[in-house]
């Protein structure tokens, strides 16, 4: 596989890709004010399964998950688990979008026909993934720089707030047992982080695969950085009664900013860095989906699969759920269980063992 991307490109879009909707939410209700502590523990899960998919990548890496997965259990075998993977990427595209159409609907065109905004969104996200994982790589980058400004600025606005940030939110710190605390907040090894198994197809793109491992984990831990960073700003703006009954409980804090009556409503400043996040995430979701596709099935104009694939995503976020509490409820209940847990931990795990068994009955170095 062509080399196109550096280091710091696979660490940007692996950070970018499960904070563009991670960020919507209140990711660990469970832990109340500890959920902060609790994204920071729950990185140490997401840092294991980077390892497991490093594993197999050192074994292969010249390939993806699609196509070793058909070295390793036969070509029959191997195409089905390839196909789940692909199906999965799209699907996760699929739900990310429908967040992002909710968001926008809410918020800004309460009024206006989801096809009016959904439609021109799809359309760039077509065409960027078209343009190849170079240029959304590119843009990431910037972005990336974009996103921590914001998020440095805002905090800046928001600590300026007179009676807005309340640190007092954030105790007793650890009310619960540790044991309570991790056992209810266990979704979190699943989302966001590990969504990060899109990136294992783009590990082999990577120009110095020696630094694949270091870059995984460095956005494992930044990610965590920035979650609970946006844990502890809105459980001490909006405390965790508010923070968790609210759909989007980072905007809430951001709408609290008022500077004098001159710097108010700031919430636009988030909606726009999280459109840019959403944008990201489904541009990276979308581009495995067609590669991973291309792959399996051995097509070569990716151009009419990223217009097919496209339309999944668009026509799918319209019936993947009826309303907006079935769409998280389904993300939430059905999701994590039944998709993401199988294809993000129970498939490599397996396949790990299955690979070592077999070459040491083969009698071939692991």
């Amino acid at each position: 596989m062509d080399k196109r991307l550096t280091s710091s490109q696979l660490f940007v879009l692996m950070t970018l890709l499960p904070y563009g909707s991670a960020a919507l939410f209140f990711i660990a209700p469970e832990a109340k004010q500890d959920a902060w502590i609790t994204i920071l523990i729950y990185s140490l899960a997401g840092i294991g399964m980077q390892l497991m998919y490093i594993f197999l990548y050192t074994r292969y890496p010249q390939d993806t998950v699609v196509t070793y997965m058909p070295k390793i259990y036969g070509k029959y075998l191997g195409t089905m688990i390839s196909i789940i993977y692909v199906s999965y990427f799209l699907y996760i595209a699929t739900r990310v979008y429908r967040d992002f159409l909710e968001l926008i609907s809410v918020f800004t065109f309460q009024h206006t026909p989801r096809l009016f905004f959904g439609l021109p969104l799809i359309l760039v996200i077509i065409y960027a993934v078209y343009t190849g994982i170079e240029n959304i790589s590119y843009m990431a980058q910037m972005g990336f720089i974009i996103l921590i400004v914001i998020v440095i600025i805002t905090f800046t606005l928001i600590v300026s707030t007179k009676n807005a940030f309340r640190p007092i939110n954030l105790f007793p710190i650890l009310n619960q047992d540790i044991v309570s605390l991790l056992k209810g907040s266990w979704r979190l090894a699943f989302f966001p982080y590990g969504e990060t198994v899109a990136c294992t197809m783009i590990y082999p793109m990577v120009i110095d695969n020696n630094k694949v491992l270091k870059a995984s984990v460095l956005s494992i831990v930044t990610l965590s950085l920035l979650l609970a960073f946006n844990a502890v700003i809105f459980i001490s703006t909006l405390g965790t009664t508010f923070a968790v009954v609210s759909n989007f409980p980072l905007l809430e804090s951001y709408r609290m900013i008022n500077i004098s009556d001159f710097l108010t409503r700031m919430d636009i400043i988030y909606i726009l860095a999280l459109l840019m996040s959403g944008f990201f995430k489904i541009s990276i979701l979308l581009y495995v989906s067609v590669l991973g596709a291309s792959q399996v099935f051995r097509i070569k104009k990716r151009g009419i699969l990223c217009i097919v694939m496209g339309a999944v995503v668009y026509f799918g976020s319209m019936e993947i759920a009826f309303n907006y509490p079935q769409h998280i409820k389904i993300g939430l209940e059905v999701a994590l269980k039944y998709f993401h847990f199988p294809v993000q931990v129970i498939i490599p795990a397996i396949t790990i063992i299955f690979y070592v068994i077999k070459n040491m009955i083969l009698k071939k170095p692991i």
